[in-house]
């Protein structure tokens, strides 16, 4: 009786530091889990300001280059317009002149 006593103490005590080493070993886990995802938050955060800056600067090199298209494309715009009016001009004066003639 007293064997099976010590046996079932032993036992238990076996069972008791296999337990606490469980726990050490998942609270470390715990722990490198922990760590690994403040890396991983701390990443992210950077990554998203580097993509907010490169987004800006694209944005603000696109809305540039789009005002200088705009701008050449009035100036060609105009300069048609101003070629029109002057051929315009040139037929009424040959219409004078062909007029004046007969």
């Amino acid at each position: 009786e007293l064997h099976t006593s010590a046996a079932g103490e032993q036992t238990s005590s076996e069972v008791e530091r296999a337990l606490k080493a469980s726990v050490l070993r998942l609270k470390d886990e715990i722990r490198k889990r922990d760590t690994e995802k403040e890396k991983l938050t701390v990443e992210k955060e950077k990554l998203e300001a580097y993509t907010k800056r490169t987004l800006a600067k694209f944005q603000g090199k696109y809305l540039l280059a789009l005002q200088e298209c705009n701008a050449k494309l009035k100036e060609k715009r105009d300069k048609i317009e101003q070629l029109e009016n002057r051929s315009a001009a040139q037929k009424r004066d040959e219409q004078l002149l062909s007029s004046t003639i007969y």
